[in-house]
C-alpha cells in the first residue's frame, strides 16, 4: 500500500479481472464507450464524482477507471463471510445510508484517499427518479476540505434509458461515461479558512454545488 503522493499503485490480478469483465459485459450488452479516461490522476487520493441515474453506475465508473477506485455500498449488503470478503476485494466500504451520521464510514473514506485511493462518490446520494440532476449533499464537499484531494467529475449518458431505478431488468441501449478534468479546491478552502464563521459554514455545501455544476458540464464528443 503506498501514500496519497507515491507512485502509482498497481492493479491487483483479482481487481484486474473483475474490471475486465465488467467492461467485456457492457460493451457487449450496452456498446459501453469510455471517453476521458486519461483524465484520472495516475496516482494519489482522488474523488472520483458521478451523477446517479442508473444501477449501473458503480459498476460503469470501476469498468471505466484505469485504476483501482473504491466504492461505498450500505451496511446491509454485508452479509455473510463469502459476500464480504467479495465485496472488500473488489474495494467497497460499508457506509451506513440511512442518513443518519456515520463517522466509522467517514473515517474509512478519508483513510483510503490518505492512503492514495481512487474514492467513488455520487452527490446527489441517490439514483435519479426521472434521470436529471438532483441537489449535491454536502457529504462530497466535507471529504474535499478534510482530505484535501482533487475531484475529477464523471458524468453517465444513457444509463437511465438502459436500466433506471424503477425497471427490474436492463434493456439493450448505448451507455457512454465520461471523465472530466481534475478540480482543484485549494484556494476555495484557504479563502473559507481564512475568513471563518459563514464561509466555513457553507463550505461543504459550495464545493457539493460547484463539483455538480463540472458534472453537469460534461458533454460526449
Amino acid at each position: 500500500m503506498t501514500t496519497a503522493n507515491s507512485t502509482p499503485m498497481r492493479m491487483r490480478p483479482w481487481y484486474r479481472l473483475a474490471k475486465t469483465t465488467a467492461r467485456l459485459l457492457y460493451e457487449a450488452l450496452f456498446n459501453f464507450r469510455i471517453h476521458g479516461a486519461g483524465n484520472v490522476p495516475p496516482s494519489g487520493g482522488v474523488l472520483l464524482a458521478c451523477n446517479h441515474v442508473s444501477f449501473l453506475d458503480p459498476h460503469a465508473v470501476g469498468a471505466g477507471c484505469p485504476r483501482e477506485a473504491c466504492f461505498l455500498a450500505r451496511k446491509t449488503l454485508f452479509v455473510g463471510k463469502l459476500q464480504s470478503a467479495l465485496l472488500h476485494s473488489w474495494n467497497v466500504v460499508p457506509v451506513d445510508l440511512s442518513g443518519k451520521p456515520d463517522i466509522t464510514g467517514l473515517k474509512a473514506i478519508m483513510s483510503r484517499l490518505r492512503q492514495g485511493y481512487a474514492v467513488t462518490l455520487f452527490p446527489e446520494g441517490t439514483r435519479s427518479h426521472d434521470g436529471g440532476f438532483q441537489e449535491a449533499k454536502p457529504g462530497v464537499g466535507l471529504l474535499v476540505a478534510k482530505a484535501g484531494v482533487p475531484v475529477v467529475p464523471v458524468r453517465m449518458f444513457g444509463a437511465y434509458e438502459v436500466w433506471p431505478r424503477n425497471q427490474k431488468l436492463p434493456r439493450r441501449g448505448q451507455v457512454d461515461i465520461v471523465f472530466g478534468k481534475p478540480v482543484y479546491y485549494d484556494a476555495m478552502i484557504a479563502e473559507a479558512r481564512a475568513k471563518g464563521g459563514a464561509m466555513m459554514k457553507d463550505l461543504y455545501q459550495r464545493i457539493a454545488d460547484d463539483v455538480m455544476e463540472h458534472i453537469k458540464a460534461l458533454r460526449l464528443e
